[in-house]
């Protein structure tokens, strides 16, 4: 006779005695410790009992569920065994085994008919035997058995807080890693250490991959260490003390997976690696997943986008300053900089105050370069491919391309909706969740490119929407690398903050109370979600029918006097950042006066009356429009704003079109003056709950600086143009020529 029996761990009840059979059901699914004992009889008259308490998780999805699993064998003595999916590893029920604490993975538990259909992680954290007499009686054994649970559960408690409290310190080192062109990438590891001597063992690695300075990980690097884990912190190909030329994103691939595969190979690795950071160093994980490393376990990716030409390079097909901006920051940290210390001043004085060297044109700023070749390079690369074109398909850059070559890792994806690389986020999460086996994870907060703060710009979210990412990412890494339970990774894969909601009082720190709560959805964008147009209509309107009867309003656009760019998601040093009031203020470079944007001549407002009930949209944003001009080339730029009883205009998403590339960003074509052309602005996506008595609005212009550089409106070649002309613009309304907002709203309910 043999039982093999879950019990929670906060009774003793229904524990194994001779003679049991105990059917396991769904409710020991999640329950955080729960205790297994196993009894095996034969011809000794001294059966031994074994107790183990195990930490269990959920099945992954699309695995075996618990119920109605029968586990016991009538016919014969129980030849129970553990058997570890990773490892030939075995243990049998009467031996004597004590597991290393924390040694965990999946597991297989089989009796001698074969799999018992349970398949789950478990991690032990206790393991001993008793040799107890036989024939004593049911009541005496069911009492010595409640005890063993008692001292097994104390047993576990004390040996998971000697688990947590073993690593005291971190030791660290450098070594220069080769790739397989024999160039080597400066690489610190950080291992667990205790009184700053390194723990000897096999652990779980994450991987950093930076541009930005290794050294400037080391604080997130030493947290991790202490927790358990080898933390590598390189530099990339040509940064910093690595070998090698820089150019950006083309090469992480490659040497990430070069990287990943030697720190599989160390002795102090178990073979398990995990690859994490955010911007820059979190594309340098996707393109190193494209090619499959083998030991690659895991991706912790942060506001990591999908089309770099569509996210920052040429948005909409208009030059993005920001880029410029970037590639000065890195020259300025350069090897060519540390050498050669005056050139690196004069960058240097330029970030300070970028806008007289924004404001040269494209081929004067590219001389800034001329010192430093691989900024030299890649700048020059910029100017020569303002079209979507090879250059931008390569996989650094280009990772929607590749998706089906991404390995299959569970993975958790993190962006803000101030974000300008929130859209690319959300293409990859949706491209893993539909080609991926593994669980994918989206968190969406109302963040900028800099995520986790309850503050963005001039709006405050409430404390709710603050997150702390190295907790997250620790959770996340103990869960798929070390087989814990996880708390913070709920059953539905999306969790997003829905701004909007607070009282618009100005808080302690002076911020707009926009408040916010979080939502959780099984994908994006939500089930239910409904495109509802709101249509441009005369008087400056908003409305929900189409206007029967067509119209135009015209503007003339001045490139020498551009509309400023007032927050969203771009910026350069000296922009009012995120969540801004569209509100004009002499200390914003660009603007003159202290008007509201909206009463610009060159502005085209369209609101809705004050809503009579609230309105929640969560998903992209479009605008198409009908428009025309008198110049050959020109843009054309759409921002949503919800705006307060009180007049404050509260930007929240907003997007362009350099007309140009209307029909393909890859083949451009001139407009002839005075033709109306329909085109199609996305404004990329967020979510936000128009309180009752705020209005929608839609802005509309052609031109935002420095978000973007102005079109010169002449159709000369983007980046080699040699002078600039005044456009008059026209946007159509009504009629066959209608132009609209449709905006995802959320169903009541949701």
């Amino acid at each position: 006779m043999s039982a093999l029996s879950f019990v929670k761990s906060t009774s003793a009840t229904g524990a194994a005695v001779p003679g049991t059979t105990f059917t396991v059901t769904e409710t020991a699914i999640g329950v955080p410790t729960v205790a297994l004992t196993s009894e095996s009889s034969g011809a000794s008259a001294s059966p031994t009992y074994r107790t183990s308490a195990i930490h269990c998780s959920p099945c992954p999805r699309g695995g075996q569920g618990f119920k109605g699993n029968r586990y016991n064998n009538p016919a014969r003595s129980a030849a129970l065994s553990c058997t570890r999916i990773l490892s030939p590893a075995m243990v049998n029920v009467g031996e004597q085994f004590a597991p290393d604490v924390g040694f965990q993975g999946p597991w297989n538990w089989r009796n001698n008919r074969g799999t018992t259909g349970l398949n789950i992680r478990h991690k032990f954290v206790a393991s001993y035997t008793y040799e107890l007499p036989f024939g004593k009686g049911r009541r005496w054994m069911e009492r010595i058995m409640r005890r063993c649970l008692l001292l097994a559960l104390g047993l576990a408690s004390w040996l998971t807080w000697a688990q947590q409290a073993r690593f005291d310190s971190h030791h660290s080192s450098t070594v220069m890693v080769a790739m397989r062109d024999g160039v080597r990438l400066a690489t610190d590891v950080y291992r667990p250490a205790r009184a700053g001597r390194p723990v000897e063992g096999r652990f779980p690695v994450i991987i950093y991959r930076t541009p930005y300075n290794k050294n400037g990980l080391a604080k997130d690097a030493a947290f991790l260490a202490r927790q358990g884990y080898v933390v590598l912190a390189q530099d990339c190909r040509g940064r910093f003390a690595s070998e090698g030329r820089f150019y950006a994103f083309v090469n992480e691939g490659r040497d990430g997976y070069d990287t990943i595969e030697w720190a599989a190979a160390q002795p102090w690795s178990d073979g398990r690696v995990g690859t994490a950071g955010a911007s820059y160093l979190a594309w340098d994980q996707y393109h190193a997943a494209m090619y499959r490393p083998p030991h690659l376990a895991a991706m912790f990716a942060l506001v990591g986008g999908a089309d770099f030409y569509q996210e920052y390079a040429y948005p909409g097909g208009a030059p993005n300053l920001g880029w410029p901006a970037w590639l000065l920051r890195s020259a300025a940290t350069s090897r060519e900089a540390a050498q050669a210390p005056e050139s690196a001043a004069r960058l240097q004085s330029i970030l300070k105050d970028p806008w007289q060297w924004l404001a040269l044109h494209p081929r004067q700023r590219l001389e800034t370069f001329r010192n430093f070749p691989d900024h030299f390079r890649m700048y020059r690369d910029l100017l020569e491919h303002p079209e979507f074109d090879q250059a931008w398909r390569q996989r650094g850059f280009y990772v929607k391309g590749y998706y089906r070559d991404i390995k299959d890792v569970p993975t958790l994806l993190l962006s803000g909706w101030y974000d300008y690389f929130a859209e690319g986020v959300l293409e990859n999460f949706q491209a893993f969740a539909r080609l991926h086996k593994s669980p994918t994870y989206l968190i969406m907060g109302p963040w900028p490119h800099g995520t986790g703060a309850a503050q963005c710009g001039d709006a405050d979210f409430g404390a709710q929407a603050a997150l702390d990412q190295t907790r997250l990412m620790l959770e996340f890494f103990d869960h798929f690398l070390k087989g814990q339970p996880s708390n913070s990774l709920g059953r539905e894969p999306v969790r997003y903050f829905l701004m909007g909601g607070g009282d618009g009082a100005r808080g302690a720190g002076g911020r707009l109370r926009h408040g916010g709560q979080w939502r959780t959805a099984s994908s994006w964008p939500p089930a239910s979600v409904h495109t509802s147009r709101y249509y441009l209509a005369a008087g400056a309107r908003l409305i929900t029918q189409a206007p029967s009867e067509q119209g135009a309003r015209s503007f003339v656009f001045d490139p020498d006097n551009p509309v400023p760019t007032i927050g969203g998601r771009y910026g350069v040093p000296g922009t009012p950042p995120c969540a801004q009031n569209q509100l004009c203020s002499p200390k914003i470079p660009g603007c003159k006066d202290a008007r509201p944007l909206a009463e610009r001549e060159d502005v085209l407002s369209y609101s809705t009356p004050p809503l009579e009930t609230p309105i929640a949209i969560a998903g992209q944003i479009r605008v198409t429009l009908w428009v025309a001009s008198d110049a050959p080339d020109t843009d054309f730029t759409a921002k949503l704003v919800d705006v307060y009883p009180d007049g404050y205009a509260l930007i929240l998403a907003d997007g362009q079109i350099r007309m140009r590339y209307r029909e393909s960003f890859s083949r451009p074509t001139p407009m002839k003056p005075g033709q109306p052309y329909c085109v199609q602005i996305p404004l990329g996506s967020t979510a936000n709950l128009f309180a009752r008595g705020h209005r929608i609005r839609l802005e509309v212009s052609s031109s935002n600086y420095p978000k973007f550089e102005p079109n010169p409106n002449t159709g000369e070649p983007v980046t080699a143009w040699t002078r600039r002309a005044k456009a008059r613009n026209s946007v159509y309304h009504g009629g066959r020529r209608a132009s609209f907002l449709e905006l995802p709203v959320l169903t009541q309910a949701q």
